[in-house]
This record gives structure tokens, C-alpha cells and sequence, in this order.
């Protein structure tokens, strides 16, 4: 049996489930509204719905969850959720900790580094235990955050999808109980906020001709975009590919998940696919001549693998000079863009680009050329007089027959 008392004016409950003593805030100052939602507990304990709740602390949750994404996720994905919940929650854990603006290769331990700034400090919501985050805090966060950093709607949907992640995490690996019954999960009371249309980005011939003329100096630098733009692979995709990945004799690349020295790494969808290689693009990796004695199809001129960064830091350099802004998501939209136009499948561009079919109808179906001018045509046509007097006159004469049958 449920027992209810004062704690100043709130009213609050207290009762027994599985022999663990509970006591809990009613939120009420009223008595009658207190012995309503008493009553309520009890028949939850009559009928076996009384669940024992749970306390999670904050900190060392956060951190067993961030160690469970490095192992869900892929290196760039966990790192990207990482921001999300330092938005959300700040760096309360080790795994969420602002790092500096040091290259890893110039740190030593005698000097600090110089930390990035925390931009959301001030917006941080302060708990202590996972049970205090309610479906109102993470709409009230989410919505304050478009009102006042302007945050995309795809950034608020990313938000609400880890931390609908989280708590199904807290649920099966920490008995998570949620305090509100409306809700097993707290983020499944947020909802989903309706994201415009994606604005696409793509090289004609001639742009494409121009950007590869300004990189004839850069052989390296020219095979690594001429392979984003006439195969359509991600950044890291063609950074990570090794010799034994690229076949010129069948005209093939193979993006496939490897462990290098240690270093373990896969696509981004955790599907392995194979891209043909164009004739145009197989010109220009004939040319191409890898590093003496390097792993890697297309590596620095010390022969190690290009770090992503840097090598959009260098390609947005020479861009610069030439006035050109052109990224490597440019190339890649490229060349589901020209493939498009040409007529293909929207089912095939997403098997290249190791998309799925909905991604790839988003971005490109507004460019895949459709045959309906026919269809939108509804006038009647007009008939000479003589031939629509004959028409007319068949029609009258079948239906008469019907009715003569029946």
C-alpha cells in the first residue's frame, strides 16, 4: 500500500516495488489531487503494471554510450553524434571533452593546448540523471536552438535521432525506466521536423574540363577528382583505396571495408560495392603513378593516406586561386547529376554511390528526364464533320444491339 505526505506544500507518494522503497513527488499541492493519483499507483500495483524505476547518473552513462557508438557507428559517424550530445548535454564525460587547436603530431606534454570554445554553454541542459529528461525538455531545447542559433531542420532531426538512440540504448543495457507513461522512450514525443528540399550543386562538361585543367600541375591531386567526379565515390572513400582495390585491366573499383596498420575502416553505409571505371576516368588513373612503395592508391609525397581534412584544405587552396568553390560533395553530386540527365535508373545511381534508392530520388529525380508531354494533353480532338457523323452514328447503332441482347 501507497502512503502519501508533506514535504513543505508538495505533497509526495511513497510504496514499495520489489521490496525497493520509492518515494516520489506527486507535484500537487492539493490533497485531493493527491489521493487521486495515490489510487491510480495502487491499481498500477494491483495489476501488476508498477514498474521499479531507475537512476542512472548522467556522467558515467554518457560515457558507456559513447563507447558503445564507437562500436556501433563508424569513425566519422560516432565523431558527429559526439557533437550532438556535447550540444545536448555539454562535456560532462570524457568521451564528450572539447579538444584543441594542436595538431596531433606538434602536442607535447609540456605546454597546455588551447582548447576549442564551448559555443553552447550557456544552453546545456543541467541534469544529474538520465530519469529528468522529459519529451517537453528535449522539444523545448530543440526549438530553442532553431529560434536562436538558427540550427537547420536537418541538424534538429539528427538531434532527436541520437538521443532516440540513447535512451533505446539506456533501455536494454541499463533498465531504463521512463517516468512518464506516455512514452517507453522520451524521444518519441519529439517530433520530426519537416526538411526542404536539398539544394544540389553539380559540374557541367565544361566545369568539369576547367576543374581538371587547373590541377594538371597536381597529378595526384587531379586523378583524386576526376575519380569523385566520373565514379561518384565519398571523400574517404577514395582516400582509403589501396592498389589491389583499383583494377584498370577489368575496369573496376571495389570500395570495401580493411584494416590497415590498425587501423580498422569501412563505408559509410557498412555495404561493400564496386563502381566501373569510365573511359574517361581510366585515362587519367593510367596516368596516375602511385607512390614507390606506399599502401595506398593515392597518397602524399611522403606515401602515407591523405587525412580528409587536409586534403580538402589543399584542394579549397588551389580552388581559391582560380575562383573556383567547388567541394568534393560537388563532384560527387556530379556524377549521379550527369547520370541522371543521361536517362538511368534511379535504382542503378543508388547501387554506384552506395545510397539508397529514397536518397538518391531526393536529390536527383528532378533532373531524370520524362518523357510526359503526351500525357498532359487532354483536348478532344476535332474531327471533320462527315467523320464525326459516322462515329456518331456507330455508337448509336452498337448500343441499340446491347439493348436488343439484354
Amino acid at each position: 500500500m501507497a502512503s502519501i505526505y508533506k514535504r513543505g506544500k508538495t505533497w509526495w507518494v511513497h510504496y514499495l516495488v520489489g521490496g525497493r522503497s520509492v518515494c516520489k513527488s506527486l507535484k500537487t499541492t492539493n490533497e485531493r489531487v493527491a489521493l487521486q493519483r495515490k489510487q491510480r499507483l495502487e491499481a498500477l500495483e494491483v495489476t501488476d503494471q508498477l514498474v521499479t524505476p531507475s537512476s542512472l547518473p548522467i556522467e558515467p552513462f554518457l560515457q558507456s554510450f559513447c563507447e558503445f557508438l564507437t562500436t556501433l557507428r563508424t569513425r566519422k559517424g560516432a565523431k558527429n553524434d559526439f557533437s550532438y550530445l556535447r550540444m545536448f548535454f555539454g562535456p560532462c564525460c570524457e568521451a564528450l571533452h572539447l579538444g584543441s587547436h594542436v595538431p596531433h603530431k606538434f602536442r607535447t606534454n609540456a605546454r597546455a593546448l588551447p582548447t576549442v570554445p564551448d559555443r553552447f554553454s550557456k544552453t546545456h541542459v543541467p541534469i544529474k540523471r538520465l530519469e529528468q529528461i522529459s519529451a517537453e525538455m528535449i522539444n523545448g531545447f530543440i526549438r530553442q536552438r532553431i529560434a536562436d542559433d538558427g540550427i537547420a531542420p536537418k541538424t534538429a532531426n539528427r538531434i532527436r535521432e541520437v538521443l532516440h538512440r540513447l535512451f533505446s540504448y539506456a533501455i536494454e543495457h541499463h533498465g531504463y525506466v521512463c517516468p512518464d507513461r506516455r512514452y517507453r522512450n522520451p524521444a518519441e514525443g519529439v517530433k520530426r521536423i519537416r526538411e526542404p528540399a536539398p539544394i544540389i550543386t553539380w559540374l557541367t562538361y565544361d566545369d568539369i574540363a576547367r576543374q581538371l585543367k587547373v590541377l594538371e600541375g597536381q597529378p595526384t591531386l587531379r586523378a583524386l577528382v576526376a575519380t569523385y567526379l566520373y565514379a561518384g565515390l565519398r571523400r574517404e572513400e577514395a582516400l582509403w583505396l589501396t592498389p589491389d582495390d583499383v583494377d584498370l585491366d577489368r575496369r573496376m573499383i571495389q570500395v570495401c571495408a580493411k584494416r590497415i596498420e590498425g587501423a580498422f575502416w569501412q563505408p559509410k553505409t557498412k555495404q561493400n560495392r564496386s563502381v566501373p571505371i569510365s573511359k574517361a576516368l581510366l585515362s587519367i588513373l593510367r596516368d596516375h603513378k602511385p607512390e614507390a612503395e606506399s599502401i595506398w592508391f593515392f597518397s602524399t609525397a611522403a606515401g602515407r593516406r591523405w587525412n580528409p581534412d587536409d586534403f580538402s584544405h589543399r584542394l579549397r587552396m588551389i580552388n581559391r586561386e582560380h575562383d573556383l568553390s567547388w567541394s568534393c560533395l560537388d563532384f560527387r553530386h556530379t556524377f549521379g547529376s550527369h547520370l541522371a540527365q543521361k536517362g538511368e535508373s534511379l535504382y542503378k545511381i543508388a547501387q554506384l554511390m552506395g545510397n539508397s534508392p529514397e536518397i538518391c530520388r531526393r536529390h536527383y529525380a528532378a533532373l531524370v528526364p520524362e518523357e510526359m508531354h503526351d500525357v498532359v494533353e487532354f483536348e478532344a480532338p476535332r474531327l471533320k464533320r462527315g467523320v464525326a457523323r459516322s462515329a456518331y452514328s456507330n455508337t448509336r447503332r452498337q448500343n441499340t444491339a446491347k439493348i436488343l441482347r439484354t
